[in-house]
């Protein structure tokens, strides 16, 4: 009766066994699906942040005609490279909760760049040329990129060409006419 009761105490123990097994898997599935939407909702809020701050930008461009000191006005927090009156790059930097931060912050987490330069818009609009039209004059071409800085400390002022820790990358012009020569 003894031994009887042993193989009934060890299938018990065996299928305990299995079940804590089964039990201790699912958890690990269950932690790593957790991991991996906590990183996939800070992918898209940051995808989402970008897209404001880049419409947010393209629209100060448009709306003052691609000039760098008016556009620098509507956000006195920017840090500003001017290399002409008309030509240079507009930095805002933010923490990691996306709040505007003043000046060159070295803990900044993010940072949104516009490159602000002036060109022939002939050269800019050379596809309207097909149409049998011909444009004279100038227009401000404008570049924004939004990127995550991480740990570096240093200021990206250009934005990188290989793309490294862009977000969110556009272009913007408008046309000045003939006057914007």
């Amino acid at each position: 009766m003894n031994e009887r009761s042993n193989s009934k105490l060890s299938l018990f123990l065996m299928e305990l066994i299995i079940a804590i097994m089964f039990f201790s898997l699912s958890a690990a599935v269950c932690v790593r699906l957790f991991v991996s939407a906590h990183t996939m909702a800070e992918s898209t809020e940051s995808i989402n942040n970008a897209t404001i701050w880049t419409q947010n930008l393209a629209e100060a461009f448009t709306g003052e005609k691609g000039d760098l000191s008016e556009i620098s006005h509507l956000f006195p927090e920017a840090y500003v490279i001017s290399e002409s009156e008309t030509e240079g790059t507009l930095i805002l930097f933010f923490d990691d909760k996306w709040e505007l931060m003043s000046g060159q912050p070295s803990d900044a987490a993010y940072e949104a760049i516009l490159e602000v330069t002036r060109q022939d818009a002939a050269d800019v609009y050379s596809d309207v040329n097909t149409y049998g039209t011909e444009i004279t004059g100038k227009a401000a071409v404008g570049k924004i990129a939004v990127m995550k800085t991480g740990s570096s400390a240093d200021i990206v002022s250009v934005i990188p060409d290989d793309g490294a820790d862009v977000i969110l990358l556009t272009a913007v012009d408008t046309y000045l006419g003939k006057e914007g020569q």
